[in-house]
């Protein structure tokens, strides 16, 4: 059963020491996402999942090697072995100090709705009381900053996801189409479409802790609670 959900992005400037000095935007989009994970927590689960997007769909070890060298060389050189996914590496940080166990699910990025939909049903459908943790980022063709050229439709899909995220509305999500949301380099799709399906049918409280595209990637932080 999932109690409470909460969403957060995962650019490589969230992993410890990808920034060297500290950047003012990036200490305060670490706040708001270490706040979700406060709410998260504040609704006594017995287990975190933490969702993101991966190579491939499966359960990954805490344990596994961070990806950090691979965004800041000056780290040295990526270790072998397997790499735990972005997505999940800044969950495993957000999620470092929490009081209860933490699972880490990679989704296959290119995974079609209804598999990352039926993942969400199926922890939905767990006995135990669950926070579950989206990591997701929205379109990174946002204006001259963004990393991506500019689209102009990538302002007007965030807007909706925005909304959808501000009412508690898993729908738009569902209707994210793989094609578009790889057109406008939205990382979130797979782990918003998993949320999607693990709170159909139920109310939600929304709150939102951060919304903002400091660096031409929107990225959303927000707390849902389900009723």
């Amino acid at each position: 059963m999932i109690v409470r959900a909460a969403t957060c992005p995962h650019p490589p400037l969230l992993l410890p020491g990808a920034t060297g000095l500290p950047v003012r935007e990036v200490s305060e989009l670490r706040a708001a996402c270490r706040t979700a994970v406060d709410d998260l927590v504040a609704a006594a689960p017995d287990v975190l999942v933490a969702v993101g997007s991966a190579p491939g769909t499966r359960t990954w070890p805490a344990d596994a090697a961070s990806p950090v060298s691979l965004f800041a060389p000056a780290l040295g050189s990526a270790p072998e072995g397997d790499l735990l996914p972005l997505s999940l590496a800044v969950a495993r940080d957000l999620t470092e100090t929490v009081p209860v166990p933490v699972e880490f699910h990679g989704i296959d990025a290119a995974a079609p709705v209804e598999l990352c939909r039926g993942h969400g049903r199926w922890l939905a459908g767990r006995p135990e009381r669950i926070g579950l943790l989206v990591m997701a980022d929205g379109s990174a063709r946002r204006g001259p900053k963004a990393p991506g050229h500019e689209d102009a439709r990538a302002l007007e899909l965030d807007h909706l996801l925005g909304e959808a995220l501000h009412v508690g509305d898993p729908g738009p999500f569902l209707d994210l189409a793989p094609d578009v949301a790889a057109e406008l380099l939205v990382e979130g799709r797979v782990a918003w479409q998993v949320l999607a399906g693990a709170c159909e049918g139920r109310a939600v409280d929304a709150k939102c802790r951060y919304s903002d595209d400091p660096f031409g990637v929107w990225y959303p932080v927000f707390t849902w609670t389900l009723e």
